[in-house]
């Protein structure tokens, strides 16, 4: 594993007008110059706004290259096997996501999580087999968990993963599918069910998925952000309706 050789420490002045940066080198364990940078030198690298998020630092297209080949293993104890115990297991790995350690932390520890207090809200329907976790300071940064029985006993499990960022890239979203097997306690990526829902929108901009909090079809919506001929209210809509194993695709009037 890769060690971090350098860590970076940033100091206001009070008047504001300069920034000043000190490099400790772990290597060598030496220092070097102290350097200057204006607010927007230092905004342009990256480093964190006011409200703590980091500009150009996204997590979503790291774990769009992982998931699909990575296998998920869910708590194999005396438990219902229910959507709790899917998200859990999916928000485990991927916990470089906030939302994802927001919903980890209320599931793990579920008397803790208070409503007011906390700074993500949850919506658990578990009797519909629908879960969601939404930061406060931003209702389009979160994550929404659903499943669905299939035909042959096992179940499909979907994840919808938005990222916190204005530019609406589809490398800044993710729709995950699983199949989760009873007799493993296993969760399978299906990259395929994600190829199939991105081709269907891939002539727009972007898109915004709705998992079922009720019945079993997803919505989607094709976006057009960048095509300024289009009226911004322009959004086709899709429908994701469930056949009983995976999905058909139908655009909506």
């Amino acid at each position: 594993m890769m060690m971090v050789l350098a860590a970076l420490s940033f100091m206001l002045t009070a008047c504001g007008d300069k920034q000043a940066k000190q490099v400790l080198v772990a290597e060598n364990k030496t220092e070097t110059a102290v350097e200057e940078q204006t607010e927007e030198e230092i905004l342009a690298d990256g480093e964190m706004e006011d409200d703590g998020v980091a500009l150009g630092d996204t997590e979503l297209p790291a774990i769009r290259k992982a998931w699909a080949s990575k296998t998920l293993t869910t708590i194999a104890a005396d438990e219902e096997v229910n959507i709790e115990r899917f998200a859990f297991a999916f928000c485990l790995e991927y916990q470089q996501y906030e939302p994802c350690k927001a919903l980890h932390d209320y599931l793990a520890f579920p008397s803790r999580y208070d409503e007011e207090e906390a700074d993500y809200r949850v919506v658990n329907k578990k009797k519909n087999g629908y879960l969601s976790c939404y930061m406060k300071r931003d209702l389009d940064w979160g994550i929404d968990c659903c499943y669905w029985n299939r035909k042959n006993g096992h179940k499909l499990v979907a994840f919808w993963l938005p990222e916190y960022h204005t530019s609406w890239n589809v490398d800044e979203h993710l729709l995950a599918f699983y199949d989760y097997d009873p007799a493993t306690d296993d969760m399978t990526p299906e990259p395929s069910l994600t190829k199939k829902v991105e081709d269907a929108v891939a002539v727009f901009d972007s898109y915004w998925v709705t998992l079922p909090a009720e019945g079993k079809d997803i919505e989607l919506i094709g976006i057009r952000i960048f095509d300024h001929s289009k009226d911004s209210t322009d959004r086709p809509n899709f429908l994701l309706r469930w056949n009983g194993n995976d999905f058909k695709i139908e655009q909506k009037d």
